[in-house]
């Protein structure tokens, strides 16, 4: 039989090591929480993000007059799709289980090529351009494999512009309000800082009145328009 050729020191310590491992394992030894090998993941506070994508736009069913007759006239018209981009910045909680807090800019920007005036369809060629700047809530869902759902909603404050004409005659106007805002989406971690998202919004916007550049003529909402958008974008967290 061949003779074993063993190490007896080395085989002390490889066991001496193997004892102590099994033992702080078990509990009767803890490495402290601070040591190296143990150093938790960077918390991060911050977070900057923009995006961008498609809005659905908007119906407009509102109602004109000439400020020296009283007749009204009906106006109504639906916005193309249009582009939508926006950014802001926002902070991590703990609140509610785990949140976001963020102030968000956006624009908004859609055509309109015909519209309905008392009955008659009429060519038009004019832009409506909204502006918001929103305060969100956002509440953060772990989905696993470090994939992040989340879902809220904002408000605050909406501007809009109507600029073009309509069968000729000028239109250039603005109206603003209050503005409010739901929001939900994925985010898809790329590395320890940044993540791509994607999301959906829902906007509504308060009623408006918009006047001509021509006879004094004003035509108001008679609901608040509303728009849906599909955005993907880019987070940097910090």
């Amino acid at each position: 039989m061949e003779k074993l050729n063993i190490n007896f020191p080395k085989l002390v310590g490889v066991l001496s090591v193997t004892m102590f491992a099994s033992s702080a394992f078990a509990g009767g030894y803890r490495l402290h929480s601070k040591a190296p090998v143990c150093e938790p993941k960077k918390e991060h506070k911050a977070y900057i993000f923009g995006y961008g994508g498609v809005d659905s736009g908007s119906n407009y069913d509102t109602n004109g007059q000439f400020d020296y007759l009283p007749a009204i006239i009906g106006i109504n018209f639906d916005l193309k799709n249009g582009i939508n981009y926006g950014g802001g910045f926002g902070f991590y909680s703990r609140a509610f289980g785990g949140s976001r807090f963020e102030f968000e800019g956006s624009f908004t920007n859609n055509d309109v090529r015909y519209l309905e005036y008392a009955g008659a369809m009429l060519p038009a060629d004019f832009e409506m351009r909204t502006q918001t700047y929103m305060f969100n809530l956002l509440k953060e869902v772990d989905l696993g494999h470090g994939v992040t759902g989340y879902f809220g909603g904002g408000v605050g404050y909406g501007s809009t512009t109507m600029a073009g004409n309509i069968d000729t005659f000028e239109y250039d106007h603005e109206d603003s309000g209050f503005a409010w805002q739901l929001i939900a989406g994925v985010d898809f971690p790329i590395t320890e800082n940044l993540a791509l998202f994607t999301q959906y919004r829902f906007r509504v916007l308060s009623d408006a009145d918009y006047t001509t550049n021509f006879g004094d003529f004003t035509f108001r909402t008679n609901e608040q328009a509303t728009s849906h958008a599909v955005q993907v974008g880019a987070r940097v967290s910090f």
